[in-house]
């Protein structure tokens, strides 16, 4: 199985994970034309995906998706709470609902949808599966529960937010109302608290650990990479630590 991110930031999200012959898009947050220009850079095209995972329907996350679904067949993957807003802005696609804890194949990846905490409509982790490997995907989640922590253990990679640092949102101006909703519960894991869950699920056989949905106003890749970093020096496990940017398509990681 490998990953490659094709854009993440507040501004907009998507990847590809895949194994064998199976292609999934996790999100469509960037615009349909950047989707396409990322995956043919990945070796692919839009007709090689097999299915679409959505996490939660804000823009970042589907921003792009009413373009792209009228570029592609590929079956789309969200909860079910979610689905009639999806079938709004994507009605030509087939949609399969899924629950957090419930497994479903595609293709050649099981899938397992996780609950997160965020203000979203019933937003969802993954955890992906495929010959024995298991990469976590956790983005826009306000804290992490007893749950989420048990069904990550065990992860050969985690693609994982670390959205903000927590001097630079107070000294950002931004409205009260706002740093409030970011740091409460249903908002966005900080720099801090990303680090801490590598601490709570690291193994020797944790090998990437991906950041994500860095905050551009409110985060730099040096300052969460920095204490990512520290962390993992402290652990002195073999995990290589990878960066996702907006600009930037992050190349196949193998897992």
């Amino acid at each position: 199985m490998k990953i490659s991110v094709l854009a993440s930031s507040s501004h907009g999200n998507a990847s590809v994970v895949s194994a064998g012959r199976t292609v999934l898009l996790v999100d469509a947050g960037i615009s349909a034309r950047r989707i396409k220009q990322g995956i043919e850079s990945c070796g692919l095209t839009l007709a090689d995906i097999s299915g679409i995972c959505i996490t939660h329907e804000h823009g970042d996350h589907i921003g792009g998706l009413g373009v792209l679904s009228g570029k592609v067949t590929a079956p789309l993957y969200c909860s079910r709470y979610l689905r009639e807003d999806i079938r709004g802005v994507a009605p030509g696609l087939t949609i399969t609902c899924i629950e957090p804890g419930v497994k479903v194949q595609i293709g050649e990846i099981q899938v397992r949808p996780i609950s997160v905490s965020h203000d979203a409509i019933d937003p969802l982790g993954y955890i992906f599966e495929a010959d024995g490997v298991r990469l976590g995907y956790v983005t826009d989640t306000g804290h992490v529960t007893r749950g989420m922590r048990v069904a990550l253990q065990g992860l050969d990679a985690i693609y994982l937010e670390s959205n903000y640092d927590l001097e630079m949102l107070h000294g950002s101006g931004r409205r009260p109302e706002l740093i409030e909703r970011i740091e409460g519960l249903w908002g966005h894991l900080s720099n801090a608290q990303a680090c801490e869950l590598i601490e709570q699920i690291d193994h020797p056989g944790l090998k990437h650990v991906i950041l994500a949905h860095l905050s551009p106003e409110c985060n730099t890749p040096e300052c969460a990479g920095g204490a990512m970093q520290a962390v993992l020096n402290k652990l002195d496990h073999a995990t290589t630590l990878h960066i996702a940017r907006q600009a930037d398509l992050l190349p196949w990681i193998e897992l």
